[in-house]
């Protein structure tokens, strides 16, 4: 497999659509307005990039580019390689001080590490934790051994349509974060992805008549998953979600019943 800058060539890319307070700059727009914006253009799947690309990305002259890029580096934000840009090991560190309200409040993502550990031991699969922002799902734990690798990473995004993630969240989601996605265009990344609205509707409808959701190689092919949610016991609904992840999907539906027995004991916890 080819890997460029640390992602493997074959992975989607799925850069996330810019949010509504991250948009392109103008003219007019301040210095710090336009610093921010750079920053996120760091997020997608290539993690070095050149000046020329970022001020195409961003939106702003070279020169714009490379001046704001210099100021990063004097900040410790940015590191330059060679002629390309990295972000550096202090955003990482200001990182781990954030994170989704409902779960750093609560202390959800510290609770549920021991039984994701227990998880990925009794089945050497891959185990993540993540919640729902916008329209994607955001990982905020991922436990693996030395299986084939997945196309995800903890604090990187993917559409949540077409993960067992995302539809265990939305289908416990209030109808304001459901509503961007059921809108579409629910984007196809293999030929199992689910493309319609109204296949996705009827695939939430079973997510909560059995407690599980399924992604059947809809994100990668041949990678399956099964994920539930963890809710929020006043409201039902969902704060974060689990999944296990498989290229061999006979062996998870074993786990079925341990991760529907975890599920009702995080969401006790999420409070």
């Amino acid at each position: 497999m080819t890997v460029l800058y640390g992602v493997p060539a074959d992975t989607p890319d799925v850069r996330p659509r810019q949010s509504e307070d991250v948009t392109r700059t103008g003219p007019a727009d301040p210095a710090a307005a336009k610093v921010l914006v750079m920053l996120d253009a760091f997020r997608g799947p290539r993690t070095v990039l050149g000046v020329t690309e970022l001020a195409h990305m961003v939106g702003v002259p070279k020169s714009t580019a490379h001046r704001l890029l210099s100021i990063m580096v004097k900040g410790g934000f940015v590191r330059k390689i060679g002629t390309r840009y990295c972000l550096t090991e202090r955003l990482f560190e200001v990182g781990t001080l954030a994170g989704p309200t409902a779960v750093r409040s609560t202390g959800l993502r510290r609770r549920a590490m021991p039984y994701l550990t227990e998880l990925h031991a009794g089945s050497q699969d891959i185990v993540h934790l993540a919640t729902l922002s916008g329209t994607d799902v955001l990982y905020l734990e991922k436990l693996f051994g030395h299986n084939r690798c997945s196309p995800t990473a903890v604090g990187t995004r993917r559409p949540a349509h077409a993960t067992a993630l995302g539809k265990a969240m939305l289908a416990y989601a209030s109808d304001q974060q459901l509503a961007p996605v059921m809108a579409g265009p629910f984007q196809r990344f293999t030929a199992q992805t689910i493309h319609s609205a109204d296949r996705f509707e009827r695939e939430l409808e079973r997510v909560r008549e059995e407690g599980l959701a399924y992604d059947e190689g809809e994100l990668r092919d041949g990678m399956h998953c099964v994920a539930v949610p963890i809710l929020d016991p006043e409201t039902r609904t969902a704060v974060a979600a689990v999944s296990l992840c498989s290229f061999h999907p006979q062996s998870l539906r074993r786990h079925a019943t341990r991760l529907l027995s975890m599920a009702r004991e995080l969401s006790r916890a999420a409070v």
